[in-house]
């Protein structure tokens, strides 16, 4: 019997998801394969840009070499799940181990791990990593590989001994066979359309990388003959490097760049989290130069290191329930939607695979999928931030849903948050658009088109392409109005944020309804903007009108 599921959340477009069934589905649309670069993009073969928009799906790179989920539902499903939710490729992470001894499931463990898809029964590691990049190709789904780890392990510490490309047991050689395997395996598939190199190169026991200089630890050398030996078996894939320093530094591609043998097939890749700066201020400015110094630079064009960089990993807690989500996410998000960059959020997994870390199967808590592997996780809370910067808005060939000059023609954030650190603007409408809380619980359509979000966050919306520039232009509270209200709280909110506080408090309104308030000769002299914005008072003709309705 087919499957369906329903997305219920409110702050998703309605998704419904049935399984394959009857008939055979339609092959799904794809860019002109391969793919190749230009400049900072990556385009397909007629030049048109693809933007990537990616999520993690692990397991291939841990203890028993298989990716998660597959107990639960079959790889198909799970596959066309993720291109439902919006993603287009998959970054598949994979160990030098599970390539080299290609393991077989242990007896004990088949049903644990595979026992909604009892057609991958008897298979071993390799096989079964065939069939899911058969089912990702099948519902149009990219796939780029990633040599995360050497040993089947959790990644990542310092005393991990992966944070090399190589380790005591497993050589610089066995590396560069794994990866050779793979790249010729999958020579045929055109929706592999990368392979990553290695995953957050760092100091290990054998020692601290080291981008040039020569000697065993030399990772810009190590990444260059690796991606020339992957491309001698696979001209067709891109070449993936990633940075030092936990993946966050590529500082060192300033002055020595990676050359390969077909320029067109490199890409950077870089990692971000709330972790990787402690030091760095709060800030919005203060990420992006930092971000700029790492990594951003890379984007500029024109330059000889020119080239794509793929946020390969990035991620937080699925309901947003650490202050990440109050800060560091929705400035990450706004710092890849300002200029439009290709990414893979980690990650999608609803359970843990087995390794020695985490609980066998548990709820991860900071995966797009709920444990079940069928719904969003926590009401699509994760998802629905990913999904404003899903659409591509820039680059050769890029249809725009929306005019981003017309947008910064005719809309403005001027929201002033009343934050204790001292947010607004822009700066503040971008974490209230990618946090839940903070928009009272309605989805980021809603948000956006209904009360004061319309008019003071005009500009994230509508740059997000959840609302139109003609709405900016057709809205004038902002021209007619003002708040000048100062009660002397506690909390120190004055003007707009006290008479949002008003609007939104029975006790703060004595009692009377929204409209009925708003009405009030008091809050015509002093909230008058938060009420027009509320759409509780119109300007008709030079003369102002109140509205009087239930609310």
């Amino acid at each position: 019997m087919g499957e369906t599921v329903r997305f219920t959340s409110a702050a998703i477009v309605a998704l419904l998801i049935t399984s394959a069934g009857g008939a055979e589905p339609e092959a799904p649309s794809h860019p002109h394969f391969p793919l190749r670069t230009a400049g900072r993009w990556i385009v397909d073969q007629s030049g048109t840009r693809v933007k990537l928009a990616c999520v993690n799906w692990g397991g291939a790179d841990l203890k028993d070499g298989i990716v998660g989920g597959l107990h639960l539902r079959s790889a198909r499903r799970i596959a066309h799940t993720f291109k439902d939710m919006g993603f287009n490729c998959v970054r598949l992470p994979w160990s030098v181990w599970m390539v080299q001894t290609n393991p077989a499931v242990a007896i004990e463990l088949v049903d644990k791990l595979l026992a909604a898809n009892p057609d991958l029964k008897g298979l071993r590691a390799l096989e079964i990593l065939d069939a899911v990049i058969d089912a990702c190709a099948q519902e149009g789904l990219m796939v780029i590989l990633d040599n995360h780890v050497s040993d089947g392990i959790w990644c990542c510490s310092d005393v991990d001994e992966n944070g090399l490309w190589y380790n005591s047991r497993w050589p610089v050689s066995s590396w560069l066979q794994a990866h050779m395997e793979l790249a010729a395996r999958y020579a045929r598939q055109p929706w592999v359309v990368g392979s990553e190199l290695r995953n957050e190169v760092r100091t290990s026991i054998a020692g601290s990388p080291r981008w040039g200089g020569g000697g065993a630890n030399d990772w810009h050398a190590a990444a260059t003959k690796a991606g020339n030996a992957v491309l001698s078996v696979n001209p067709n894939i891109l070449v993936v490097v990633g940075g030092i320093n936990y993946g966050k530094d590529l500082s060192g591609v300033y002055k020595l760049h990676v050359q390969l043998q077909n320029q067109e097939k490199l890409v950077y890749s870089a990692h971000s989290y709330s972790w990787s700066y402690p030091a760095l201020p709060d800030n919005y400015q203060d990420l992006k130069d930092q971000i700029g110094k790492d990594w951003g630079f890379i984007l500029e064009s024109g330059r000889s290191y020119t080239a794509p960089v793929w946020v390969s990993e990035f991620g937080t807690f699925s309901d947003c329930h650490k202050d990440t989500c109050a800060h560091w996410w929705p400035d990450f998000l706004q710092y890849l939607a300002e200029g439009d960059l290709d990414w893979a959020v980690w990650h999608g997994d609803g359970t843990w695979s087995r390794d020695d870390l985490h609980p066998f199967l548990g709820p991860t808590n900071y995966g797009v999928l709920a444990a079940n592997w069928r719904q969003p996780a926590s009401e699509g809370e994760l998802l629905t931030a990913l999904k404003t910067i899903e659409a591509p808005s820039l680059g050769p060939g890029v249809k725009m849903t929306f005019d981003r000059d017309q947008c910064d023609k005719h809309c403005a954030d001027t929201w002033s948050s009343g934050w204790s650190n001292g947010r607004d603007g822009a700066a503040a409408c971008a974490p209230c658009l990618r946090n839940r809380p903070c928009r009272g619980n309605l989805s980021v359509k809603d948000w956006c088109n209904t009360g004061w979000a319309k008019i003071s966050c005009s500009w994230t919306c509508c740059r997000a392409g959840l609302v139109h520039a003609d709405t900016c232009a057709e809205s004038q509270c902002q021209q007619w109005y003002v708040d000048d209200y100062n009660p002397n709280w506690p909390s120190g909110k004055i003007n707009t944020p006290a008479c949002l506080h008003c609007l939104h408090d029975e006790e703060c309104r004595k009692g009377r309804n929204k409209a009925w308030w708003c009405a009030s000769s008091w809050a015509a002299e002093h909230c008058q903007l938060t009420c027009c914005t509320a759409g509780f008072l119109t300007q008709a003709a030079g003369t102002s009108a109140f509205i009087h309705t239930e609310s």
